[in-house]
């Protein structure tokens, strides 16, 4: 059995960012998806580079960038992580961690806090109520409930599974980019 696999969905770039439409045009709000996905396929590989990565997407644009990578059958978020579960444990893995290509900052400390917590579920919540880490043990153990306040509504489906669950702030998980303002914060940060 394999220990861990990070999913990581990701929109197709020509449809991500929509929350940004206001203050940032088609294309450059294209480019900024690629390059926060681009940026997360990084980070894990410095921060884990023993653990599996896959990608769910449908966009081809985003198959090219991936080592792993799984065609979504399905639309929207809750669908990919879905469809990410059911390969992982199809695959043998024991665990998966579900992280959103836009986080805005993240650490490679807390994300090997994150993963020190293992049994269930585990969330690192973002600033608005969202799940912006998910650890599963198994692969399956819940739905996935991706949405406005997704943290509690996973906090509900485990408790409903009867699975535990552990919530951990994690500060550089707490800012992903969706909104004009997530995008103010993050000014500083290098994108190198």
């Amino acid at each position: 059995m394999k220990d861990l696999l990070f999913i990581v969905p990701m929109k197709d770039p020509k449809l991500a960012k929509s929350r940004l439409s206001e203050v940032l045009p088609d294309a450059v709000r294209a480019r900024l998806a690629l390059a926060l996905y681009q940026r997360m396929l990084g980070f894990l590989a410095e921060a884990q580079p023993d653990v599996d990565v896959l990608v769910v997407s449908e966009s081809e644009t985003i198959a090219a960038e991936a080592r792993l990578f799984l065609q979504q059958q399905s639309n929207g978020l809750n669908a990919a992580v879905g469809e990410g579960a059911a390969w992982a444990k199809a695959q043998g893995y024991a665990a998966i961690c579900v992280l959103p290509a836009d986080l805005a900052d993240p650490s490679a400390e807390d994300l090997a806090r994150l993963l020190a917590l293992r049994g269930g579920v585990v969330l690192a919540p973002a600033h608005d109520g969202g799940t912006n880490a998910l650890l599963v043990s198994p692969p399956d153990a819940i739905e996935f409930c991706y949405g406005k306040g997704s943290c509690k509504a996973h906090q509900n489906a485990a408790a409903a599974a009867g699975v535990p669950c552990t919530i951990v702030p994690l500060e550089s998980f707490k800012y992903d980019i969706d909104t004009s303002a997530d995008l103010a914060r993050v000014r500083g940060v290098e994108w190198a």
